[in-house]
């Protein structure tokens, strides 16, 4: 019987888009009684990004990733979110669909994605598991770090972001394979 969960790593196109990497860590959020405000969400689905572009060295999802004052933002997310303030986000993120289905229907709905693959829920775990204890601003301050993308992005505009750059994908996965392959070669230096 041939398997139909979705091989990404096979695939031209990214596996998910940021709404549904999005829900999936409120789904873990909401399972745990972990509150997740406006920016921690923000910051979980770059670090979903930045992991996934590094180990799969493709992309999770296709929505531009931009450097703003407090960090890296993907706009779709602000959107919906931005009410929340500094309180949790209580519900999950919805997403324009053609109306049945049909790309070439100029008619479109809101509603809350299907959500992401077994495969991709189980990678999305991975992220939480490191990332969940730490407040926004913590992660937020974690992507401050020199040589960090937002950073050097940051640095290329002089600290000027009121244009909101995109961060490039090329920049995010190069600075994440570099901490790939410098974990794995201090892992074999320990053993």
């Amino acid at each position: 019987m041939m398997d139909k969960t979705c091989d990404y790593s096979q695939t031209p196109f990214a596996p998910s888009t940021a709404i549904e990497v999005a829900n999936e860590f409120l789904t873990l959020g909401f399972e745990e009684s972990i509150d997740i405000d406006q920016m921690k969400l923000q910051k979980l689905v770059y670090y979903a990004q930045a992991w996934f572009l590094a180990l799969k060295q493709r992309p999770l999802f296709e929505e531009d990733i931009e450097a703003w004052p407090w960090g890296p933002v993907i706009r779709d997310i602000y959107i919906q979110t931005q009410g929340y303030g500094r309180n949790p986000v209580v519900r999950k993120l919805s997403q324009l669909q053609p109306k049945n289905n049909d790309p070439l229907d100029c008619h479109f709905d809101m509603h809350i994605p299907k959500g992401v693959s077994e495969r991709l829920k189980a990678f999305i775990r991975k992220v939480w598991d490191v990332h969940k204890n730490y407040t926004g601003i913590q992660l937020s301050n974690s992507t401050h770090a020199e040589g960090e993308p937002w950073s050097i992005v940051s640095e290329k505009y002089q600290g000027d972001l009121r244009q909101k750059p995109t961060i490039p994908n090329a920049l995010i996965k190069a600075v994440f394979t570099n901490k790939v392959q410098h974990g794995r070669s201090a892992l074999k230096t320990q053993t």
